[in-house]
Formats: structure tokens, sequence, C-alpha cells
């Protein structure tokens, strides 16, 4: 009796801990939505919603095929508890073909292609300044990119 209780406790722990995480993504869904989508205008928006939960002092690169003859804008909108985040755009190679200002409020970058290429963009998320020894939290928050073409 005891082993079935212990069975029941854990799978009612797994659906807890999933309905939280679709409960983030869908409040990470709906901030793009709402805050983000609009910033894009007037570029029409490409249908990928590339958006995710981050931590402070996280990083990650997300590779994208942009093609020949149409003009683009990347946009990088977070939320403010992250912080300025940046952006690199880089091409195969890694070389680096656009990076972000450090004082923008959510980053956006419009240029043109003239062959097609897949491209990393790589997001960063400051590193989060500990004033406090005895406080282990750690700020987290959404990051969508967004891409438009004309």
């Amino acid at each position: 009796m005891r082993l079935l209780n212990r069975k029941i406790l854990i799978v009612c722990l797994c659906i807890v801990a999933n309905a939280f995480a679709l409960s983030s993504y869908a409040q990470c869904k709906s901030f793009t939505k709402k805050r983000c989508l609009p910033s894009l205008a007037p570029f029409i928006h490409n249908g990928q919603l590339t958006s995710a939960i981050f931590n402070a002092g996280e990083t990650a690169d997300i590779e994208m095929t942009f093609n020949a003859g149409k003009e683009y804008r990347i946009i990088a909108c977070s939320q403010e508890t992250l912080g300025k985040v940046k952006f690199k755009v880089l091409d195969k190679t890694r070389k680096v073909l656009y990076s972000s200002e450090e004082d923008e409020t959510n980053p956006s970058w419009d240029f043109k292609v003239e062959n097609t290429q897949q491209l990393i963009i790589q997001i960063s998320v400051p590193k989060e300044e500990q004033k406090n020894k005895l406080a282990q939290f750690t700020q987290n928050g959404c990051i969508s990119l967004l891409v438009g073409f004309k």
C-alpha cells in the first residue's frame, strides 16, 4: 500500500511540474503577442514564434534561413526583469555581422539579403549582480526573437 501511495505522489508531482512549465510558456507567448509583435510593423511576421524563458547570464544561438532579395527586421524583445538583452547576428563562419548596443531596449536590426543564407542569431542576457550574498534567487523572464520581412 505504501508503494502505491508513493507512486501516486510521484505522478501527481510530475503533473504539477508540467502544468507550471506549460503556464510559463503560455505567459511568454502572450507577452510576445501583446508587447513584441507591434514592433515589427511595417514588416510581415515570418510566422515563427521563437520565445523562451531565460535566466540571468544565459546565452542561446538560433540558426535561421534568410532568402535572397528580401528585406528583414530582427527584434530581440525581452521582459524588463532581464535587463538589457543583447543580440548578435553571425554568419556560418561566426563572423559578426551585427551587434546590438548595450543601452538599447528591445534592439532591432533591418537588413537586406542578396543571397539565400543561414545566419546565427546569438541572444545573451546580462549576468545578475549579487548585491546580497544571502539571496540566491536568479531573475528569469521571457525573450522573444521576432523576424519580419518585406
